[in-house]
């Protein structure tokens, strides 16, 4: 089973250069069917959320609109509310993921044998050789 990620489509008004900024909201507004107040809300230089827990297909596909309308956008994984580093207050505080040697080398002659197997009374002898 595959969980796929959900993404979001992030818009902050700047444009290509292809059209001019008049042109760029024209066609913003007529792909995707929007009146012109909400269009100029687009355009105030802010980063705008404009598609949220979709698929990276629908988000591409919104974003090749968009790029054919003149402007540009980009594409971001939805965070995670339950990841502590999303929040602002979080400092890292780990030098490295992971210490990469061991604080000291293993002993040599550490490993003890197994004394189960032997007894350590004669009684025990005695048991372990009628068993």
């Amino acid at each position: 089973m595959t969980t796929e990620v959900p993404y979001r489509l992030v818009f902050d008004g700047t444009t290509t250069g292809e059209y001019d900024l008049d042109t760029s909201k024209k066609r913003l507004q007529h792909f995707f069917k929007i009146p012109a107040g909400k269009v100029n809300q687009l355009f105030t230089g802010e980063e705008v959320v404009v598609k949220t827990n979709i698929s990276e297909q629908l988000a591409m596909k919104f974003a090749f609109k968009i790029a054919e309308a003149g402007c540009e956008c980009y594409i971001e994984p939805v965070p995670d509310d339950n990841d502590p580093t999303t929040d602002p207050n979080f400092v890292e505080r780990r030098k490295s993921d992971r210490r990469l040697r061991p604080r000291r080398p293993p002993r040599p002659g550490a490993i003890i044998p197994d004394r189960r197997n032997r007894g350590r009374r004669k009684t025990d002898q005695a048991v372990f050789q009628y068993a």
